[in-house]
This record gives C-alpha cells, sequence and structure tokens, in this order.
C-alpha cells in the first residue's frame, strides 16, 4: 500500500523560492497542492484546497506572518503550519509559536531541515530550531 502523500500549500513573497521549494518537495512525494504570494491570497485559496501542511514566510506583504498564522488556525484548525523565514532568533521563535504554528525553519538549512519538519509535523509533532524548545519560554522580554 502506497503512503498517505502530503499535501503542502507554500506561502512566500519570492516567486524564484516558492518554485524552488515546489520543485524539491515534488522531487520528494510531497504534493503541492497550491501556493500564494502574500496573506490575503492565501486566505482565499487554503479553505478550498484543504492541505495537510502550509509552510509560510513570516515577512509578508500586508498580513504577516504571525496574523497569517492566527487567521489560518481558525480558518483550517486541523491543517499544520511551518513558519519558513530568514529570521533566526529566539524572540522570533516564541512570536510563531504563540501564533500556533506547529514548526519553524530557517531558510539557511539544507532543504533535507524543511522536508524532515514537514514530515513531523504532519505526523503530529512539532519542529523548532535544535536548542530551543516553547517550554523554555516564559514570555518576559519577547516581543508580541
Amino acid at each position: 500500500m502506497k503512503p498517505e502523500q502530503i499535501k503542502v500549500f507554500l506561502v512566500d513573497d519570492h516567486p524564484i523560492l516558492r518554485e524552488g521549494v515546489r520543485t524539491y518537495l515534488t522531487s520528494n512525494a510531497i504534493k503541492v497542492v497550491g501556493a500564494a504570494a502574500n496573506g490575503e491570497e492565501a486566505l482565499r485559496k487554503v479553505k478550498k484546497l484543504a492541505p495537510d501542511v502550509v509552510i509560510l514566510d513570516i515577512n509578508l506583504p500586508g498580513i504577516d506572518g504571525g496574523e497569517l498564522a492566527r487567521r489560518l488556525r481558525r480558518l483550517i484548525p486541523k491543517t499544520k503550519l511551518i513558519a519558513f523565514s530568514i529570521h533566526s532568533s529566539e524572540a522570533y521563535f516564541a512570536k510563531m509559536n504563540r501564533c500556533g504554528v506547529q514548526g519553524y525553519v530557517t531558510k539557511d538549512q539544507p532543504t533535507t531541515a524543511l522536508l524532515s519538519a514537514i514530515k513531523h509535523v504532519f505526523g503530529g509533532g512539532r519542529r523548532f530550531p535544535q536548542g530551543w524548545a516553547p517550554a523554555r519560554v516564559s514570555g518576559a522580554g519577547v516581543p508580541r
């Protein structure tokens, strides 16, 4: 029996990044069901496409990634969310954790890290950068 194919939706404002990630994921048996360049476009598309996982940039035009994550959480509550960003500080990890993402992958990691995070959160786990755990953060000193 063939394993279930994970359906992913990409949100990033850089076309070359969306296409590169789409190509990589597709070549690794992940089905990319759609993509968007901003939060508004993502919100219009995801309900109909019903992805298993949404990979979203934090710095987006219009609705930022944190607000988009909150809205996606309400719109498609069963879908897993992974923040995908250039930002590698604990303040960003904590912010996105509070916004409801199950994973956070920095764009300076190897592509295999994103693939691993997708599989891990799809399976019910959480995946944040090594050495950081949501329980460690009390919330003090972290920007909202």
